[in-house]
Formats: structure tokens, C-alpha cells, sequence
């Protein structure tokens, strides 16, 4: 299926140990495709979540999402309900070990559009840890 051209609205919450929940929505136009039975997102991140010059893809297929970031950060995490991932988060100068447990996985999603939610709990290097929660909003455009 060919790229279709769509407009997201992002909304990263981190609640990290001793420190003031933050918010960020980022409303962007993005690209939402189908390959091989796997759902396909992609969009350039900005100055306003701090990731400018990296471009996010979501793959979401069937109980499983990834999320795969390219450019000035380079990271690859997979969600899957309950599952403990380890990844490494690379920015360019220099790379930290990211630990992360899915708590909370809904997924509204087809070819179309819709909307899905990841939440997980992130172990930084073993040592700071919080909880980090992505909504996405999918509208055709």
C-alpha cells in the first residue's frame, strides 16, 4: 500500500522519581502505510520535543509496537504487554542502556487511521527511573 498522507497529534507524558509530570503534544503531519500485514507510521519530530533532525516510525502489528527513532537519536524499542526490553538510546554522544517494562497497550488502528496508547516503566543505566506514556491521534488528511 502507498503512503497516505496524515495528520498526528502526539502526546508524550514522563513522570520521572522526584520531579513535576511533564506534558508535550506535538501535532505534525506524518505518513501511515500497510506492509506485509504491519502498520507503518512515520513522522519528523521538532525544536518542541527536543528530538529535532530525528524521524520516529511506529510499527504496529498485531499485540506488538515498535518504536524505531533515526537521525540525531538513534533508538529502537519494542512494546509488548508485560514484556521487559533493553535497549540502547544513542544521541550522538554517547549511548545510555534503557530498560523497559509495557504496562498499559491499546491499539485502535487500520490502514485508515484511528488512535493507539503505549505506557511503560524506563530504568535509565539502572538508575533513574519513571514512567513515560504516548498517545497518537490518526487522522487522514
Amino acid at each position: 500500500m502507498e503512503p497516505r498522507n496524515v495528520l498526528l497529534q502526539v502526546t508524550g507524558i514522563q513522570r520521572y522519581e522526584n520531579a513535576r509530570p511533564e506534558t508535550i503534544t506535538l501535532t505534525t503531519d506524518g505518513l501511515l502505510w500497510e506492509q506485509d500485514g504491519v502498520l507503518c507510521l512515520q513522522y519528523e519530530e521538532s525544536e518542541l520535543t527536543g528530538l529535532e533532525g530525528t524521524t520516529t516510525f511506529f510499527q504496529l502489528e498485531g499485540e506488538r509496537i515498535r518504536l524505531i527513532r533515526t537521525g540525531r537519536v538513534n533508538s529502537r524499542m519494542e512494546f509488548v504487554l508485560g514484556r521487559v526490553d533493553q535497549s540502547l538510546y544513542d544521541t550522538g554522544f554517547g549511548a545510555v542502556l534503557l530498560t523497559i517494562r509495557t504496562t498499559q497497550m491499546e491499539c485502535h488502528m487500520d490502514a485508515r487511521g484511528g488512535n493507539f496508547r503505549v505506557a511503560y516503566k524506563i530504568t535509565i543505566e539502572e538508575m533513574g527511573s519513571g514512567e513515560i506514556e504516548y498517545r497518537v491521534e490518526v487522522t487522514p488528511q
